[in-house]
């Protein structure tokens, strides 16, 4: 019997096809290790559990449209089909699609969280604290880069111009947690009336982060975060994810803002509300007063019918006298009120930085910066190659051309000549036309 022959490259497609055709698209449950993001922007790892491992790859295109980062240690339950590399003879899993495994349990966890920290009474509404309606310095707790912070600036800018000072803090990932836990007994320990007001303790706190996964809010769900916060005498206002998001700290906070431009309101007065108010209230005032000055000289006017007005002239004089002193000092007051309201420009955030950290952010803006023009460089290269006429020639075409290099593009302009080159992926190849055999052949 003779045995079928085989080239390793079809051997290798074959056990490629048998594979993703015998599995199909199946489920997979497990823990990423040795994870790797190339360049190219595809994520090469491993998979493993108890008893085995197997190599995973998931394309760049498949990261850039899921929610979920993947992160070395991370469990998690992935689709996709198993096959094979050719150029290194293993067999690999191809995830089209993952999320963190055990979300139920996580959520399972948080409920008897909450559950066990209202019982201690950190959630009790009696114990809420009351925002103040003019606080001198407003306390962010948030990173120091991103749109967060700068909406609350802007949003403050607008109302009432406000001292902001900012205690910087990562706000996802597992140290997260304790540098929130750190700001929140750090502006509470900073002192109530300093001589420096740069580093006087905040009137109110907002803590604040943009939207994510459910995952990314994880530290504001930590209990040693939630007990900071009770135990803060600063008045709190969470401002975490979007509206619709939800962590245990806001319910311990004194008050919870649907975004963080709604906790800069929260924080802070209307100051046009307050011009409007002072405008209501000077007209009230001035006609509460002219009424009670009518009625006493209706009054007066009929105790001086009773011919007793010389002994009551001294008082309708001084009567006089007073009602001027008070008109001129509500006009006085209002005006001055208006003028300081007028005046109020919005103070520059303070920020409170560790110069080795901002000397960290900057090496790591810098790497990042490197590895970005390492990225654009690379499909630079793939682009120029996939538009190199060498990749036409290796699907099996070939270039004709002249022998002085210039390119012929017909049969009939190649009869013209009695020899010509073929160009080929791996080399090229002389080629005598009909006309050069028979001169070899009259010749012979």
């Amino acid at each position: 019997m003779t045995e079928e022959e085989f080239t390793v490259s079809r051997l290798s497609a074959l056990i490629k096809r048998s594979l993703e055709t015998n599995f199909g698209r199946i489920k997979l449950t497990a823990e990423v290790s040795a994870l790797k993001i190339h360049s190219s922007g595809h994520a090469y790892f491993s998979l493993k559990d108890e008893g085995a491992v197997i190599d995973a790859i998931c394309w760049r295109s498949t990261l850039q449209r899921l929610q979920h980062q993947l992160e070395n240690g991370l469990k998690i339950t992935c689709f996709g089909k198993v096959s094979s590399y050719q150029m290194q003879s293993k067999y690999q899993f191809v995830i089209e699609k993952f999320e963190p495994a055990g979300i139920g349990n996580l959520l399972k966890l948080l409920a008897e969280r909450k559950q066990k920290l209202a019982k201690e009474g950190l959630f009790d509404p009696n114990l809420k604290k009351r925002i103040p309606k003019f606080p001198k310095i407003i306390g962010v707790i948030t990173s120091p880069t991103g749109a967060v912070i700068r909406d609350i600036v802007h949003r403050v800018k607008q109302r009432f111009p406000t001292k902001i000072l900012l205690w910087p803090v990562l706000v996802q990932g597992n140290e997260a947690a304790a540098q929130i836990e750190k700001a929140l007994d750090g502006m509470n320990s900073l002192p109530e009336n300093p001589s420096n007001s740069e580093n006087s303790r905040p009137d109110v706190l907002i803590v604040a982060r943009g939207g994510g996964s459910f995952e990314d809010l994880m530290p504001f769900n930590e209990e040693n975060v939630v007990r900071a916060v009770f135990r803060s005498k600063i008045p709190v206002i969470s401002a975490v994810g979007h509206e619709t998001d939800t962590t245990l700290i806001d319910y311990v906070s004194d008050l919870r803002a649907p975004t963080p431009t709604a906790a800069a309101e929260f924080a802070t007065p209307d100051r046009l509300k307050l011009l409007q108010d002072l405008e209501r209230f000077s007209f009230q005032l001035q006609f509460s007063a002219y009424g009670i000055l009518k009625r006493s000289r209706l009054r007066l006017k009929a105790v001086d019918s009773l011919n007793i007005g010389w002994f009551l002239s001294e008082r309708k004089q001084r009567i006089d006298l007073v009602s001027e002193r008070l008109d001129k000092n509500i006009w006085n007051f209002t005006t001055q009120k208006k003028v300081q309201l007028a005046k109020l420009q919005l103070t520059k955030p303070v920020f409170k930085y560790n110069l080795n950290e901002l000397s960290d952010k900057l090496k790591f803006a810098f790497v990042d910066i490197v590895k970005n023009s390492g990225h654009r460089l690379n499909i630079a290269v793939n682009n120029l190659e996939s538009c190199s006429y060498l990749n036409i020639l290796r699907k099996g075409f070939s270039w004709a051309e002249t022998s002085d290099r210039n390119p012929i593009s017909s049969v009939k302009e190649a009869r013209n000549f009695t020899k010509f080159t073929l160009n080929f992926s791996d080399g090229s190849l002389t080629v005598y036309t009909k006309q050069q055999v028979s001169l070899w052949e009259s010749e012979s």
